[in-house]
């Protein structure tokens, strides 16, 4: 495998290989709530931002540690309280190799029943609530409308040495609350 850090990856020709999606994103229908799956491309972190600001304030921040390289617990970590989106804006600036290069986690940013941003290990982002509104921005950034994203099959989540203290600092930037994982944090 190469020196190479990425995210995720697929096998083409018998290798691991970082795996980049097309900018394009999908409508579905989960439970009568209407989302959006959106293949972000190169700039996941940018557009994550980008996005934040279509929320209102204040917003609750889920960590969800699926894989943990450190004596954390594998776990969802809640932020104790809600913080401002400048805050928010900090904790991604502040971590945004480890969100957008590392497969251990998910991250959700929420305000419900307004709406929520969950940039997912599998790097794309599901998008609750305004959906006109986050269509609209998608469009204007030249992003395709497509039937389906799909996730590549096979596919492998990269975990990064290097990253491990970053893991520790996330846990410690904030007050969490910590819940156990449910089945659904490590499709």
């Amino acid at each position: 495998m190469s020196s190479q850090k990425w995210k995720l990856g697929t096998v083409r020709a018998g290798e691991d290989v970082a795996w980049n999606y097309e900018p394009s994103y999908a409508r579905q229908v989960v439970g009568g709530v209407e989302r959006l799956v959106i293949a972000p491309g190169a700039a996941a972190l940018g557009l994550l931002r980008e996005l934040l600001g279509l929320l209102p304030e204040p917003l609750w921040v889920l960590y969800v540690l699926v894989t943990p390289r450190s004596e954390a617990a594998a776990g969802r970590y809640q932020s104790a309280k809600t913080h401002t989106r400048e805050e928010v804006l900090a904790l991604l600036e502040r971590f945004e190799n480890y969100f957008a290069g590392d497969g251990r986690h998910n991250l959700w940013l929420a305000v419900p029943p307004a709406g929520q941003l969950v940039f997912d290990r599998h790097d794309v982002i599901y998008a609750y609530g305004p959906i006109a509104e986050i269509v609209t921005r998608l469009r204007e950034k030249n992003f395709a409308e497509v039937e389906m994203i799909r996730v590549p099959v096979p596919h492998s989540h990269h975990f990064h040495e290097e990253m491990d203290a970053e893991e520790r600092e996330v846990l410690a930037h904030w007050e969490w609350v910590q819940s156990e994982l449910q089945e659904t944090d490590d499709l």
